[in-house]
């Protein structure tokens, strides 16, 4: 008898909170039809407030990013890091510094300075929000590893999301790296990450929330 008064309270609370979430639904369904159509109206524009969190800890995360490099017939790997401060409504021309480490190589260290303009494929408009848009971005800069000294042409593919002070650009890059002494060989490196860099600091932009 316990055992089925036991199994009676069990069912009897069942339908209890059955009833209850029915009626619920009944009174937030119109609240929940609105909330799930403004979600499907969302389009790549503003960012959510979770947004910039998210980024900051994957960014953390990823602080270090990977680089292949060819030289002298040989594959090495290392590790590679880019910031850069821009300019123009969005940072589309941006000034970078990137310092790269190569494991396992007589020369381990080097330098690269470089300008390089974002072409971004969307249409964004200034807006203190994060906004996102795909990016091809080509470039040019000097290399130095502190032996030889080079120039060299880039160009990189990936995801902007920036406003017009702030900017992360996980991205793959290609370059090849002329060097002055011919007796050296040229370099190609192929790397890829997140960039973090500054957009713009140097315009105060008039932005009005519509």
């Amino acid at each position: 008898m316990k055992i089925f008064a036991c199994k009676l309270t069990c069912i009897s609370l069942f339908f209890l909170f059955c009833s209850f979430a029915h009626s619920q639904s009944k009174q937030t369904n119109t609240n929940c039809n609105d909330f799930y159509l403004n979600v499907n109206r969302l389009k790549p524009g503003p960012a959510s407030s979770m947004l910039p969190f998210s980024i900051v800890l994957v960014s953390s995360i990823y602080l270090l990013n990977p680089i292949i490099q060819y030289e002298d017939k040989k594959i090495l790997a290392g590790i590679t890091k880019e910031f850069s401060v821009g300019f123009g409504n969005f940072g589309e021309h941006r000034a970078a510094i990137e310092y790269t480490y190569i494991f396992k190589s007589s020369v381990r260290n080097s330098l690269k300075l470089s300008y390089k303009y974002d072409i971004l494929l969307k249409d964004i408009e200034p807006s203190n929000m994060l906004q996102a848009s795909t990016v091809v971005s080509i470039g040019a800069g000097y290399f130095t590893n502190f032996d030889n000294k080079g120039v060299f042409p880039e160009v990189s593919y990936g995801y902007s999301i920036r406003n017009h002070k702030f900017l992360i650009y996980p991205y793959i890059k290609f370059r090849q790296i002329f060097i002055f002494d011919n007796e050296k060989s040229n370099i190609t490196d192929l790397s890829f990450g997140i960039m973090i860099g500054i957009a713009n600091p140097f315009i105060e932009m008039k932005i009005r929330n519509k």
